[in-house]
């Protein structure tokens, strides 16, 4: 029995409500509960809001039936809610009516949900032997859905990362609080309604663009706190209020159709708070908070994750093996159980969605004796069905290339090379502040030590979800926008073009320009990170507000597809989609001058058409710079220009190209013979 204000639940009974919170659309929803008798409850009732997951809904009460009264002095009642689709879902409050006819209801709601296809167990999910892979039986489910194959080359495409609450709403908004997790569009750290059917009717924005990849971030149910779905509490459904199964099978139709390829975000280092330690007052071992009567706890899915044996507490401090941010449980993935269950999870998502790669969250705090088994089955898997070139990107913030290559041993297909983006940042206060990005597009900041599959492989970045958007670091640096976005510009031209997989976050094309920030606790006055500022909306919202101010607004229609910083994102994709030369060929530095003016060559087989790159790094204009072609690299009579950044010009005369270019400008040409 559960005790909150003058009521009390039935909450350990794995037959009704809370203890079971997802249920079958054929299946009765019951709820028990009292209330005291020194409240005189004449009869019970249940508050609730009803939503379909279709359009339809509905608030209601309904009278419950007296159960009986308990010797501790509770009347107790019986409720079965009305059946709902599959889809749908509940929230829901108790209440009771007093001898004067008054209705009472209690402050505090729950919420239920009704959904046919999550597996409620990893035993729900088939496992059956597929053949031999490797010289080796390999066991997993078939798959549900027809099975798209890998592009043939990654390389060329634009990434794009998306939290899918944050990118777009659907025209019709009935997801809104069908969650756990809090709906509050006024708060930066709650649930603003985005949805995987309003990402449906963005593709062809994204098309547009000339996205050829996005991630998008969890789409498990969540925590009350997570609207980023990265704080997991069922690992095998999508959370009801991003959308169902069936849209997120549709999206990735939809992504295809469009030749963009969806990469998932995966979490196997932790799920959500749930346990009460015994380091901070609970049993020995532990107890999942739920059981012991937390007001805002659920029970985690799949069941087999409900043993407190299988994760870490807070004695343990390593990397590895602590609780990320001290509070989500750590999976103990050094275990053969904890493995299998969660090699098991990401096959089903595989074997549902057709999805193209996982990018696998915390990479670091996951040990690699977790990893190489992993990886390696999920290899052994996806080539199976017919994915060879399924990607398993490791997200390893790693503060240097030294650490991130501890783990080649696990043969992830990539990383986020977070080493390089801590290199460009951390030079962006110098005097010559866009000389990190001449320097990676260069080449010049690969590491001496080899990756598993190569510094090339990586997918790099200049801002996401947890970094302080790149924009706004030119913001704070110089006097007006038109400044920031010639050298915003000349970075984005160093990241797309440059030598590794290039990845942008949702937003950029619109110059958002939030920063991390400072929050002050006000009970204990302790001052806390926050990364509202980069988790900025691409819809309209405005009634978002931080304690300090109004959260970044976009200085832009949402979406707008001629916004200039898209328009130069799209022709930059473009360009890298439609010259190989870009990821295959060798990149050389043919002249570096002191008013700033760079000139590279990116050339490959002798077949290949070169291109050539100029770049002012210098706050003043460069003039006729001259800079002649090495006979080596062969005969050239003309300089195609195919973009630039902020204007200059160009001309190829006998050899020599005659250069005249803006501060901080990038410009890129074809050498033709």
């Amino acid at each position: 029995m559960r005790y909150f204000e003058e009521y009390c639940e039935i909450h350990l009974d794995p037959k009704v409500a809370p203890y079971t919170w997802v249920f079958r659309s054929d299946e009765k929803i019951r709820i028990i509960f009292g209330v005291h008798l020194s409240k005189h409850p004449v009869c019970g009732q249940v508050a609730y809001e009803l939503n379909d997951g279709q359009g339809y809904c509905d608030i209601d009460r309904i009278t419950a039936q007296t159960e009986g009264t308990t010797a501790n002095g509770f009347q107790m009642f019986a409720v079965v809610l009305p059946s709902v689709s599959n889809g749908g879902g509940y929230r829901y409050k108790l209440g009771y009516v007093d001898a004067l006819g008054n209705e009472h209801t209690s402050n505090r709601s729950q919420f239920l949900f009704v959904c046919d296809e999550a597996p409620r167990s990893v035993t729900e999910i088939s496992s059956e032997f597929l053949g031999y892979v490797n010289g080796r039986a390999l066991h997993g489910p078939k798959p549900k859905v027809s099975i798209t194959p890998s592009p043939d080359v990654w390389e060329k495409r634009l990434f794009y990362s998306i939290i899918i609450d944050r990118f777009a709403r659907h025209a019709n908004s009935y997801r809104a609080g069908m969650s756990a997790v809090e709906y509050d569009p006024t708060c930066p750290y709650a649930s603003h309604g985005g949805t995987i059917r309003g990402l449906i009717e963005k593709i062809g924005y994204l098309k547009a663009l000339g996205v050829g990849a996005i991630i998008l971030s969890p789409i498990y149910v969540n925590a009350t706190d997570g609207y980023h779905g990265y704080h997991p509490i069922h690992l095998l459904m999508v959370d009801p209020r991003l959308g169902t199964l069936e849209c997120l099978r549709e999206l990735v139709t939809e992504a295809h159709k469009a030749e963009i390829y969806v990469i998932l975000d995966v979490v196997n280092n932790h799920i959500a708070d749930s346990i009460n330690w015994e380091h901070y007052g609970g049993p020995p071992g532990g107890e999942f908070k739920y059981i012991q009567g937390d007001r805002d706890a659920v029970m985690p899915f799949p069941i087999e994750a409900r043993n407190t044996s299988l994760f870490h507490g807070p004695k343990y401090t390593d990397m590895v093996n602590q609780r990320l941010f001290g509070f989500l449980e750590d999976w103990r993935t050094e275990t053969s159980y904890v493995r299998e269950l969660l090699i098991q999870h990401l096959k089903y998502w595989i074997s549902e969605t057709d999805i193209d790669g996982l990018r696998y969250d915390s990479a670091r705090h996951v040990g690699l004796d977790f990893w190489e088994p992993c990886v390696e089955e999920i290899e052994r898997y996806t080539s199976y069905l017919g994915k060879n070139k399924f990607l398993q990107i490791a997200e390893h913030a790693g503060s240097c290339h030294e650490e991130v290559i501890e783990y080649n041993s696990a043969k992830f297909t990539n990383f986020i090379d977070y080493p390089t983006y801590y290199n460009i940042k951390e030079t962006l206060d110098n005097v010559n502040w866009l000389k990190s990005l001449a320097d990676y597009f260069c080449g010049f900041l690969a590491p001496q030590q080899p990756y598993f599959t190569g510094w090339q492989q990586n997918i790099m970045f200049l801002d996401n979800q947890d970094t302080t958007r790149i924009f706004h670091q030119f913001l704070s640096r110089l006097e007006n926008s038109e400044d920031a976005r010639v050298q915003l510009h000349f970075g984005l031209a160093c990241l797309i073009l440059g030598p590794q997989i290039p990845s942008i976050y949702q937003g950029t094309e619109q110059e958002f320009s939030g920063a991390l920030g400072l929050h002050q606790k006000p009970n204990t006055g302790e001052w806390i990170g926050h990364d509202c500022y980069v988790r900025e909306d691409m819809f309209e919202n405005p009634a978002c507000v931080w304690q300090f101010g109004p959260i970044n607004r976009p200085t832009f229609a949402a979406y707008s597809t001629q916004h200039p910083t898209f328009l130069l994102i799209q022709k930059l994709a473009e360009i890298r989609g439609q010259n190989s030369v870009i990821q295959t060929g060798n990149r050389t530095l043919l002249y570096s001058g002191n008013q700033g003016l760079w000139c590279v060559l990116i050339h490959g087989a002798d077949n290949e058409q070169p291109l050539f790159v100029a770049m002012n790094l210098g706050s003043t204009q460069v003039f006729e710079e001259a800079c002649p072609i090495p006979k080596m690299y062969g005969n050239f009579c003309k300089f195609n220009a195919l973009m630039t950044t902020a204007g200059g010009e160009l001309n190829l005369v006998e050899g020599v190209l005659k250069i005249s270019l803006p501060s901080f400008t990038f410009v890129l040409g074809r050498l033709l013979s």
